[in-house]
């Protein structure tokens, strides 16, 4: 199922990609929707706000040879302002946020340096927002959508992948923000997405040593796709993607995910790309008293003696949609979803093939790494090494898409 445009057609879907941002709207083989927010040509992208970390009592702050100033957005008057370095504790306190050890009174500061911050030893861009939520911090990166998307691509597709592979990363990336920003009312949340896995990595201008790679190349190649998204029927929709599909994308109902009414573009697709990852296939070993201990975790207790571990329904591509755990003396049944499943046993999909009785325990055997919905990023990579650019990539894990450009 790779896509084989000929080459002129090839050229003319990078060029289209590439071009600037010279139009109100424009659309990569697809028509636009009237209802997509169309902003004018040139506008600035729009700020997103991104949790960093959980929150916490204490966090350490630093502006380093900039002016800077850190005021109050609620509860007090106070400001601090600076034209140098700047090194500081931000704690909690029942008296407000303090700061070098002075409580401020204020439950939300605002920390804007000129140039960049560093939290914690990491360095961010925008500016940091600061809220005293039931005695913790909670630190907030506000920043532009374009600069917060170059802080996600390295992250997420790791070392060794071409541009088109960190392009179509870009692309995806975006689009997911966009989606959540706008189900989202602005006004009412202090964050719209987590800096972690539960969103999407986001490191700042953090990208780990041994990936090789530079932050500055990730600029590059997100501002290839500035502004670009990709759309179903008209309209953005959460573009899930995952490491390893193990052969197979699934549709998110089967990993617990949020559908939402882009059904074609998540539907599952068939994946031979993957194959050289290493967790293209997996084995888990688990004790009975493993198996108990994680599904008490998970609040589906289960009693000794473990009788039967099966799957009981499977959806797209082979994903466990349903298990059951036949257990204690009188063989009661406890059902799961497939996504439950994965997250009381410790695996690494719930791509499961099968799953044999051991001495005191279980052998479990499965594919892929991640819950599996859109594009896999191990197959974006071989995709990128065998010559497919970012559109092409995009189409093969979001079939039926169209792209759009937002700002």
């Amino acid at each position: 199922m790779t896509p084989a445009a000929p080459t002129r057609t090839r050229r003319r879907l990078r060029a289209s990609l590439l071009f600037p941002a010279l139009t109100l709207a424009f659309l990569f083989g697809a028509c636009g929707s009237q209802d997509l927010p169309a902003l004018m040509a040139g506008t600035p992208p729009p700020s997103v706000r991104i949790r960093i970390g959980m929150p916490r009592a204490r966090a350490r702050l630093a502006v380093t040879k900039q002016a800077w100033t850190v005021r109050s957005l609620s509860g007090s008057s106070f400001a601090l302002r600076g034209g140098a370095s700047m090194e500081t504790d931000l704690t909690a306190s029942a008296s407000g946020i303090a700061v070098r050890g002075r409580s401020t009174g204020a439950q939300i500061l605002a920390v804007e340096p000129d140039d960049t911050f560093t939290l914690d030893g990491r360095t961010y861009d925008g500016r940091l927002l600061v809220h005293l939520v039931s005695g913790q911090l909670v630190l907030v990166n506000e920043l532009d959508m374009e600069t917060y998307i170059a802080g996600v691509i390295g992250n997420e597709v790791g070392p060794g992948a071409e541009p088109a592979t960190y392009r179509a990363q870009a692309v995806a990336a975006r689009t997911y923000a966009w989606m959540r920003m706008q189900e989202q009312t602005k006004a009412q949340v202090r964050f719209h997405l987590y800096d972690s896995a539960a969103s999407q990595v986001y490191k700042g201008r953090s990208v780990p040593k041994q990936y090789g790679i530079r932050y500055g190349d990730m600029v590059r190649h997100t501002a290839a796709t500035r502004g670009v998204i990709v759309t179903h029927d008209g309209r953005p929709f959460r573009t899930y993607y995952a490491s390893t599909c193990g052969g197979h994308t699934t549709e998110p109902a089967t990993s617990g995910l949020d559908a939402g009414k882009a059904h074609e573009p998540l539907r599952g697709v068939a994946c031979s790309h993957c194959s050289t990852s290493k967790y293209f296939t997996w084995t888990k070993r688990l004790t009975n008293a493993e198996l108990i201990a994680g599904l008490k975790r998970r609040k589906r207790p289960v009693k000794a003696p473990i009788r039967e571990v099966k799957i009981t329904k499977r959806g797209r591509g082979g994903w466990v949609a349903e298990g059951a755990i036949r257990h204690g003396p009188k063989g009661e049944v406890r059902v799961l979803p497939g996504h439950e499943m994965r997250s009381a046993l410790g695996l690494r999909s719930n791509r499961i093939e099968s799953i044999q009785p051991i001495a005191g325990g279980w052998v479990i055997k499965g594919r892929g790494w991640g819950h599996g919905v859109g594009m896999c990023q191990w197959g974006a990579i071989e995709m990128g090494k065998k010559g497919a650019s970012e559109t092409e990539i995009l189409r093969y894990y979001y079939p039926g898409i169209a792209f759009t450009k937002v700002y």
